[in-house]
């Protein structure tokens, strides 16, 4: 004997097909990936690294736009509506001081340095995130200017794993964060 659905449950099961077709970014929320201990080594690296070649404009602020994948970006969010995004080579390598390096080598700029210190690590269904503090040290004393010196922010990542190791997918760095505003 063969057995049928009841149509109240054909119906609902379209309904529910219908619905998941009309939003499909409701079925994609995959569960977050496992990363392991050896990730996180990487990424905390990868992090590292980044600091290093925006501070000094490695081979020619090439350096810094290697860490990111293709069509990666950094964005700077004053906290105003009108972040500041970078979203090509061309535009990170600007960053980091290159081609020349210019403007790492000539003040104020030069006394920037970066640190990312406090990095929270979490993995998500395609890479990871991580949110750690942005903060700013005078240089000897000197500093870009005074609502810089010593600033504390916030860098929110995104990362992908590549065939070449991790890489940046996305740094967003909010300048001016507000008391509670973030859950690392």
């Amino acid at each position: 004997m063969e057995k049928r659905l009841p149509r109240l449950a054909v119906a609902s099961c379209t309904a529910c097909l219908a619905w998941l077709l009309l939003n499909p970014g409701a079925a994609s929320s995959q569960p977050p990936a496992t990363l392991t201990a050896m990730d996180y080594v990487q990424i905390q690296q990868l992090v590292n690294r980044l600091n290093f070649a925006l501070d000094y404009c490695g081979n020619g602020g090439r350096t810094f736009a290697d860490l990111f994948v293709d069509g990666g970006r950094y964005v700077i969010d004053s906290g105003d509506g009108k972040p500041i995004v970078r979203d090509t080579r061309g535009a990170l390598i600007a960053l980091a001081g290159g081609p020349g390096c210019e403007s790492r080598r000539t003040a104020p700029t030069s006394y920037i340095l970066h640190l990312a210190e406090s990095l929270v690590i979490e993995a998500t269904a395609d890479g990871a995130r991580g949110t750690s503090y942005a903060i700013y040290p005078p240089s000897a004393g000197k500093y870009l200017n005074d609502e810089t010196a010593g600033q504390l922010g916030f860098y929110h990542d995104e990362y992908v794993r590549t065939p070449d190791g991790w890489r940046l997918r996305s740094r967003r760095h909010e300048l001016h964060p507000v008391a509670g505003g973030v859950t690392p």
